[in-house]
């Protein structure tokens, strides 16, 4: 009976949260229902974003998110952890179990979070690293000038072959046998075919590196088994946890080296005990609990057949989108795709387009992409010759090959129809932007968000 009591008052806690919001802040309780019905009356294709369910929400907006604490379950620095220490046990244990890893770390806040915690934890101040350039496809985090990772380090960048696109395993391992570095990191934010994690660990192994594999991106691929896994190649596995469709977060896995030994200030440690400290007190204070709480309900969704035929259906999507656009002479980079993510030379479409005017005539008309640098690419970073576009949300709110049929015909009306004034200026017709406008919102009130 008591348990039952409990079990209603905390409903009753929980299911006025948005009233309470309503009420006492009907500003950005507004600006948060027009974001709903942005989100569900234009197509999101941006292959960075995907959509969380409704209980990975209720878990992120729950009181869990009050917590305080610092360190790990049975090691806290507070009082009163009983029950999140639970909590993280179980989101570790399902990370664990979906990825197929021996060792996950769920307190990063975010995925360049994960990367700085392995960076901190393996390498000393000037310390080699080597990496795809950021401007090749690769994450600011992994090495670019602006960022932690290259103030503090050396850092060597690898490039894709100039007329494939494509990594070059060969030159990549001539760069490692030439600098030698410590870390040696691969994945990208904009790359479109298979990784091969294995030739990476060889790679490392040649030269005495660790290997850090970022799979932000294909994670939930990698889940499914629609992409190769790296976690038992790469010393160390992260990624975010909302491009798969979970909350916003990070992770770190270890597969087969988790307790390897490291000597560190003339103590013996496993790199897993090495990553906890480098964690708390290294990088971060306390731990997100209610977005801990939230990976746990997402990891527990990836288990699933649902989300795992999913990720299959993610990808036949993005390739008969890159098939259509290429149909329709549009410059895609390697000739299609084997993941999530299309990438398209926009700038070879026409005379005068750019990312920029791509993303934003496209967003007039209820489109949503984003401009991209390509490798070798000719413009700058704030117009771009690139557009980056992805499968991930309107294949979850239950898209199919005749939609992407028609998503492709619509993108490509407006882009042909455009009038470019400049690299960053342009002119639509009011009743073309109207007309697709509407054919948009006609097709997203088919599809509710899911």
């Amino acid at each position: 009976m008591l348990e039952l009591l409990e079990m209603l008052s905390s409903q009753e806690y929980h299911k006025n949260v948005l009233n309470a919001l309503k009420e006492q802040d009907p500003q950005i309780y507004k600006l948060i229902t027009r974001e709903y019905e942005r989100l569900q009356n234009t197509l999101q294709l941006i292959a960075a974003e995907n959509q969380c369910s409704q209980a990975v929400l209720a878990a992120l907006g729950s009181i869990v998110q009050n917590k305080t604490t610092e360190g790990f379950p049975g090691a806290r620095f507070h009082g009163g952890c009983e029950i999140v220490d639970n909590i993280e046990n179980i989101a570790a244990s399902r990370a664990r179990e979906t990825f197929g890893a021996q060792y996950a770390n769920v307190q990063p806040h975010s995925g360049t979070s994960a990367n700085q915690i392995v960076i901190t934890a393996i390498l000393e101040k000037d310390d080699t690293i080597l990496s795809l350039g950021m401007d090749q496809g690769g994450h600011v985090s992994h090495g670019a000038n602006v960022s932690f990772s290259g103030k503090y380090f050396k850092v060597y960048n690898y490039n894709v072959n100039k007329d494939s696109f494509l990594l070059d395993y060969d030159a990549i391992k001539a760069m490692a046998i030439a600098f030698k570095p410590k870390l040696i990191i691969c994945g990208a934010t904009a790359y479109s075919r298979t990784i091969d994690f294995k030739k990476f660990r060889e790679i490392a192994e040649r030269v005495g590196a660790y290997l850090l594999a970022d799979i932000s991106h294909i994670a939930g691929l990698v889940i499914a088994g629609a992409h190769p896994s790296p976690v038992n190649y790469a010393h160390f596995t992260t990624t975010s946890t909302y491009k798969p469709g979970g909350p916003r977060g990070g992770l770190i896995l270890m597969g087969h080296d988790f307790d390897r030994k490291i000597t560190v200030g003339g103590k013996e440690l496993p790199l897993w005990k090495l990553i906890d400290k480098a964690t708390f007190p290294g990088v971060q204070g306390t731990p997100y609990l209610n977005n801990i709480a939230a990976k746990a309900v997402f990891f527990n969704e990836t288990l699933t057949e649902q989300y795992r035929a999913r990720q299959f259906k993610i990808i036949e999507n993005a390739k008969r989108l890159a098939s259509n656009l290429a149909d329709m002479n549009y410059d895609v980079l390697t000739g299609g795709t084997d993941n999530h993510m299309v990438l398209i030379n926009i700038s070879n479409l026409r005379d005068g387009m750019t990312g920029l005017i791509a993303q934003q005539c496209l967003e007039e008309c209820g489109i949503i992409i984003n401009m991209n640098k390509l490798p070798y690419d000719n413009k700058n970073a704030k117009v771009t010759s690139g557009i980056r576009l992805g499968t991930p949300i309107v294949t979850k709110n239950g898209m199919g090959h005749g939609e992407i049929d028609t998503i492709s015909a619509l993108t490509d009306t407006v882009l042909r129809k455009v009038k470019i004034l400049s690299e960053s200026k342009y002119e639509i017709d009011d009743s073309t932007r109207d007309e697709i406008r509407e054919k948009v919102r006609q097709l997203c009130s088919k599809f509710p968000l899911c």
